[in-house]
């Protein structure tokens, strides 16, 4: 679709995320270590955790095939994370699939930044309320921290798109992709 035309490698790297019980709660993003070894680890929320997340399940691929949101295909799915930090001062948990995911799922490992200096832009690849994966955009420079909270940045006003339940975890991605 023409929104996502500029973040094919990017949208690779979202999962959504099922509790214990197929409930479809939160996104992550899958992040590359400086090692860049590909060790699978995700980025999510701190407050999507359950306690429970040796029994999630991550959805890789989970789009529409189409650009009308009609369903997608949810066979893409790895079973089983290990929490390794988790931040609630920034909410944010970092885990470790207990499972590589197979190179035919095409998964890709995004980047990060600690730099501290706010991008021109922010885009979010995520799946509100569950669904099928989706894009939002904001062509203005985040806000420094929700409730001024210094430790990450906040979208004030999405131009395109919105984020709802369970775009919760995903990825913030800057205008360097």
């Amino acid at each position: 679709c023409p929104k996502g035309n500029n973040w094919q490698d990017e949208k690779r790297s979202v999962a959504m995320i099922l509790t214990n019980g197929n409930t479809r709660w939160c996104s992550g993003a899958m992040v590359n270590n400086t090692a860049q070894d590909t060790t699978p680890y995700i980025l999510t929320a701190e407050h999507c955790l359950d306690g429970n997340e040796n029994t999630w399940v991550f959805i890789f691929n989970y789009e529409s095939p189409t650009c009308n949101g009609i369903d997608g295909n949810l066979t893409q799915s790895i079973s089983g994370s290990i929490t390794r930090s988790n931040f609630s001062y920034s909410d944010a948990s970092l885990l470790r699939l207990t499972t590589t995911p197979p190179l035919s799922y095409l998964v890709y490992y995004a980047g990060w930044d600690n730099t501290g200096i706010p991008s021109s832009s922010s885009t979010c690849i995520h799946h509100p309320t569950g669904d099928v994966k989706k894009i939002s955009i904001d062509n203005d420079v985040p806000i420094n921290g929700l409730n001024y909270n210094p430790d990450h940045w906040r979208v004030q006003n999405w131009e395109d798109g919105t984020t709802e339940g369970g775009s919760s975890g995903s990825g913030l991605f800057d205008q360097n992709h």
